[in-house]
């Protein structure tokens, strides 16, 4: 039985650092997109992160892409 993969939207995650808590440890934040069409370039979702993270008050920490799968068994 084999299976098949076809590509789902993507995700864009972007994480700010919020500051520390009284612990000293770092606060981290987040904001999901969702629906990111998988065909987007590396470089263009990294440049639209950025853009978004400058409308953000914290500091950028870093930009994940979360890529879907749908797994099908092939007939």
């Amino acid at each position: 039985m084999a299976v098949i993969t076809n590509q789902a939207n993507s995700k864009l995650k972007i994480v700010v650092n919020a500051g520390v808590d009284d612990n000293n440890k770092t606060i981290t934040k987040s904001k999901t997109l969702s629906n990111v069409k998988p065909a987007i370039q590396n470089e263009n979702l990294y440049n639209l992160g950025v853009a978004f993270s400058d409308l953000q008050v914290y500091e950028l920490s870093n930009i994940k892409r979360y890529d879907e799968y749908e797994l099908v068994k092939e007939i």
